[in-house]
């Protein structure tokens, strides 16, 4: 199961349903959630513990029963603190869209001049409970739980739309996304080709920077440095790999770019708690029970 890519491609969820239902523990393998964003909308539900939370330049930190609504787009991060939380990811389908765009604000919200404020969820009771209901359909998949799904979203936007509850992409926001693009480019080449070798000059290329300016760029975005972010996206892939194929660690270690297998579990263990051996042992028991 793949949980999350740090830019999205593969949508959440399937045409005739576009909604995905995430419930993470520390057995996950994306328990922390590193910098990514994607074309859906997500609603985090925290349940225990806390949770700090980084929306573009803005952090939030969510206590149990907070709830933050995520606009596509937005490049966030999570780092949980004993925490238990359950994400839900939907987008508007053509259904929907084309309901949507009938109105002067669903046209906004679409194209993204407008955005849904991070509290809508916890503060409208119509909305949270549209949002409950969802995510009850999504974690049950009782009969006929698709319908139920679909008509929680196209109520959210309803609430949205009839209560005018969108607002304008404030200024500061829009100049931050302007200035994640080279972000996003020495991202998407990290995407791309984790499972070689990459060096701190080849990202600052593809960035358009000096290798100096580049890294203090990169880790003022993303709380990391340029190799420190890539060796974590090399866990977490190998960290899927753990839980979901049976392959030998050094196998793994390799796809996913580490050529020594040494410093591979001690990265690894230094950013999961644990070797990668102990991990996989530890998730399979997790399922069982």
């Amino acid at each position: 199961m793949k949980f999350y890519s740090y830019r999205e491609t593969e949508p959440h969820g399937t045409d005739a349903l576009p909604v995905a239902y995430y419930n993470v523990d520390e057995h996950h393998p994306r328990y922390e959630m590193i910098h990514h964003w994607h074309k859906e909308y997500e609603i985090i539900f925290v349940n225990s513990g806390w949770l700090e939370l980084t929306l573009d330049a803005d952090t939030l930190f969510l206590c149990a029963g907070d709830i933050a609504f995520v606009n596509p787009g937005v490049i966030h991060s999570a780092k949980p603190k004993a925490a238990k939380y359950e994400c839900l990811l939907f987008s508007p389908d053509v259904c929907i869209k084309q309901h949507l765009s009938r109105y002067d604000q669903g046209r906004a919200i679409l194209l993204g001049e407008e955005v849904i404020p991070v509290f809508t969820v916890q503060q409208n009771s119509e909305i949270k409970q549209a949002a409950e209901n969802l995510k009850a359909a999504m974690s049950s998949k009782n009969k006929g739980y698709e319908l139920s799904a679909l008509s929680s979203v196209f109520y959210i936007f309803y609430e949205v739309i009839s209560n005018n509850l969108a607002v304008k992409a404030s200024e500061k926001s829009l100049k931050f996304a302007e200035r994640l693009l080279p972000f996003e480019k020495a991202v998407e080449f990290i995407e791309n080709n984790y499972n070689a070798p990459i060096t701190l000059g080849e990202l600052a290329k593809r960035a358009g920077m000096s290798r100096k300016y580049f890294s203090e760029y990169f880790k003022k975005v993303s709380g990391k440095g340029p190799i420190d972010f890539l060796n974590c996206y090399r866990v977490e892939r190998a960290a899927e790999l753990l839980v979901h194929t049976g392959s030998p660690v050094t196998e793994i270690a390799f796809e996913c770019g580490f050529n020594d297998l040494s410093y591979f579990i001690k990265t690894f263990k230094k950013q999961k708690s644990t070797t990668p051996a102990r991990y996989r042992v530890d998730y399979a028991k997790q399922i069982e029970n």
